[in-house]
């Protein structure tokens, strides 16, 4: 039986063709993903781009309803922009809905990041994305207001997501090495379409700071609430120094028995 150990349920943007991949290759023995889709209309428009992400919403309380209906174990929103660009506020009362309308434990991508720098211990961070300028901004907004200082930054200024799902995991990479990092104590890759699990763990070596990215972090902290770092089997692989780090102050809002 798939996912004998945990089922975790993903909800996924419509033209995302990397979180289902990269979660596969790093989930351990007995935990399986199962993913569902929300629609975002690819825009040619800067102005519009915030506006078809956060159109997204409007379908992800059908989409956890969809991924509970196969006993879910957890439940992630896997989309970094489309969990923080309505602000902190927001993106709580988003987990705390879906939490307590499946009755399963429910994250979005922007918490896990914020629970992973947290875990690290980390508060200066160095900042890549693909993303066009107004998504960027509201991604320091949202980190600002969790407490982290972004003291580098370079964005690669993609409007389609698209074109950043057929990007290698070397564009991330390099991006990361164009930056003069200062005194970051870690680098966050931010975008759960664009690829960079081949890469984090090159760039650690390099750099000397742990690097997480969207989709790693995202993982990271389902696996810890359904108990699976380091996995039943013992196996799981180790792409990132945040692996070998156990979840730390995960917020009450994510579970469905949480009280207001």
């Amino acid at each position: 039986m798939f996912g004998s150990f945990a089922r975790l349920g993903l909800i996924v943007p419509s033209n995302n063709t990397t979180v289902e991949p990269e979660f596969a290759r790093l989930v351990p023995e007995g935990v399986d993903c199962f993913a569902t889709r929300t629609m975002i209309v690819e825009t040619d428009d800067p102005a519009l781009k915030a506006r078809t992400i956060l159109d997204m919403h409007a379908r992800i309380d059908d989409a956890a309803q969809e991924v509970a209906s196969l006993e879910a174990d957890a439940i992630g929103y896997v989309c970094t922009s489309g969990s923080f660009l309505d602000g902190d506020d927001s993106d709580r009362a988003v987990c705390a809905r879906l939490a307590a309308a499946t009755g399963v434990p429910t994250i979005t991508t922007s918490t896990a990041v914020v629970v992973a720098l947290r875990s690290l211990g980390v508060g200066r961070i160095a900042l890549a994305t693909p993303y066009i300028a107004p998504v960027s901004r509201g991604l320091r907004a949202y980190l600002a207001d969790a407490g982290f200082e972004v003291v580098a930054h370079r964005d690669l200024d993609l409007l389609s997501n698209l074109a950043k799902g057929r990007l290698g995991p070397e564009a991330s990479a390099d991006l990361v090495r164009s930056m003069e990092l200062g005194d970051a104590e870690a680098v966050f890759i931010s975008c759960t379409n664009w690829r960079t699990i081949e890469a984090v763990s090159e760039l650690e070596e390099e750099l000397g700071i742990p690097v997480i990215s969207s989709n790693l972090a995202t993982l990271w902290l389902m696996l810890g609430l359904v108990d699976a770092l380091p996995g039943p089997s013992g196996a799981v692989p180790s792409p990132a120094r945040l692996w070998a780090v156990e979840p730390e102050s995960i917020p009450a809002f994510v579970r469905p028995d949480a009280v207001d």
